[in-house]
């Protein structure tokens, strides 16, 4: 509190970006009750969301939000060179679900300085950034959901997790190399005892711009992830061997017209506070003349050393694989949607690392992959400020099968047991919503969401199982009808 009052009294209201204020009547639930965890329709609980929604996001925009960004750009002393620095502080208040009572979140959120020297003569620039204490927003891979390289494929519990990168450009041509580092506990496989150590992460990659239209990019990484531990004895010759990570990204875009944008994350992008950077409005509908198209596709494949399931004193290389095919069609003011996304059980749980930390997935073990294709569609009425939307999505969840049962794996923290005697079922989930501007700056936004979730299960006791099974869960947890009242304001 003591931190957020100085920063009041030696900045302006301008200093804080992208600014979200939102006041949300939800339900997460409407078939189901407070004995389900849906407290009936409230003002307080967030993340009403369908599971395709915010793929390019790391947020939903149901919260309320603020970067607080103290920039300054310079010309340098010398002829060509210049300079730039950003004080980035993500600021989130929030209200606790339990206990109703307000609280804040106030993290860093890509604090940098940058230098940058003009070639003479040529578009071309050179410039060195330095990540001041975290380097999230320096990731590989281009979709959000699939981006990987952040402070979270450490194993253990980073704070900081700065880094520096040096990046030539030309207009939309660029080649970049960096590094990260991050501090972690160690423990010495010789003495046994545990100290600190930096792991180092080192990231390189490009992309070229042939034409206005087409866009090829790739990356390459290499990542210390943690210490191998989990082995049956300690005495183990393969006790705390470092989890080395690697892996390598591509995308291809292309586009009929340069009038559709290129589909980017803004969680990726440097914040820089200044005129040209500032828009008076975040209310945009794509809206061209005539008909435009857009295709953007991306492959992602990391692999690790991990302990050998079944001989315990070695270790595999485990691989993921991850990819997406975004398609855009554009008519006027209709906008159509059609995306398919792929990810393994070993990418998705790449972060873990494994199934069982450092430990790689058994190969007779049954597994299938996540696979989920969504459509969504929306059409923007210009005089009367008006934007209905449509969207449906069917996953195929990824699945594993051992002794104690078969498991859907949602994300890397997140399974659900499916009951006894069931096969894994696809997930179905939709939305219809409208959003109304009501100025450049706030809009009103209604929507209703129904998932089907057939994976859904619940521990009882039966007659048959009398120490408690696996059951299907009530219909009206599986069958999830939820609905969002919001109005928000971004400036």
């Amino acid at each position: 509190m003591v931190l957020l009052l100085a920063l009041s009294s030696l900045v302006h209201a301008g200093e804080f970006m992208d600014v979200w204020v939102t006041s949300a009547f939800e339900d997460t639930n409407i078939n189901a009750g407070p004995e389900a965890s849906s407290p009936s329709a409230n003002f307080v609980q967030r993340g009403n969301r369908a599971f395709f929604e915010d793929y390019e996001s790391r947020s939903s925009d149901d919260i309320s939000r603020a970067q607080l960004v103290l920039f300054r750009r310079d010309e340098g002393n010398w002829a060509g060179w210049s300079t730039e620095a950003a004080f980035v502080l993500r600021y989130t208040p929030y209200l606790n679900p339990d206990q109703t009572e307000p609280g804040t979140s106030l993290e860093d959120d890509g604090s940098y300085v940058r230098i940058i020297k003009a070639l003479p003569g040529t578009d071309h620039t050179v410039s060195l950034t330095g990540y001041a204490v975290d380097s999230g927003r320096f990731r590989l891979g281009y979709s959000y959901d699939l981006t990987w390289g952040g402070k979270e494929i450490h194993s253990f519990t980073t704070g900081a997790a700065p880094g520096v990168r040096v990046q030539w450009q030309q207009g939309g041509n660029y080649a970049f190399g960096g590094v990260k580092t991050a501090v972690g506990d160690y423990v010495d496989p010789e003495t046994r005892l545990k100290r600190n150590q930096a792991y180092y992460g080192f990231l390189v990659g490009g992309g070229i711009q042939p034409t206005d239209n087409l866009k090829l990019e790739a990356g390459a990484g290499s990542f210390e992830q943690g210490q191998i531990q989990n082995v049956d004895f300690t005495t183990s010759t393969l006790y705390g061997e470092l989890i080395k990570a690697f892996g390598y990204s591509g995308q291809i875009a292309w586009r009929s017209t340069d009038a559709i944008d290129w589909i980017e994350s803004a969680d990726l992008k440097l914040y820089k506070n200044s005129p040209e950077f500032v828009k008076d409005s975040y209310i945009s509908h794509r809206q061209i003349d005539g008909v435009g198209v857009l295709v953007q596709a991306e492959i992602d494949r990391l692999s690790h050393n991990l302990l050998d399931p079944v001989n315990g004193d070695s270790t595999v290389i485990e691989t993921g694989t991850a990819g997406d095919l975004q398609t855009l069609f554009v008519v006027d003011s209709t906008t159509i949607g059609v995306d398919i996304v792929y990810k393994d059980l070993a990418y998705i749980l790449f972060n873990v690392p494994g199934l069982a930390s450092g430990v790689a997935m058994n190969p007779t073990m049954d597994q299938t992959p996540q696979l989920y294709g969504r459509l969504k569609a929306s059409h923007y009425f210009e005089s009367a400020h008006i934007a209905p939307s449509v969207g449906v999505g069917m996953m195929q969840p990824a699945t594993y099968s051992t002794s104690g049962g078969t498991f859907v794996q949602y994300s890397e923290r997140d399974k659900e047991q499916v009951p006894r005697g069931q096969e894994p079922a696809p997930i179905l989930s939709g939305l219809v919503g409208v959003q109304v501007d009501m100025s450049k700056s706030v809009v009103i936004v209604a929507e209703a969401l129904y998932t089907v979730d057939n994976n859904q299960s619940e521990y009882v006791k039966t007659e048959k199982h009398p120490k408690g099974d696996r059951v299907l869960a009530p219909y009206e947890e599986r069958a999830v009808l939820g609905m969002n009242v919001i109005m928000r304001a971004r400036f």
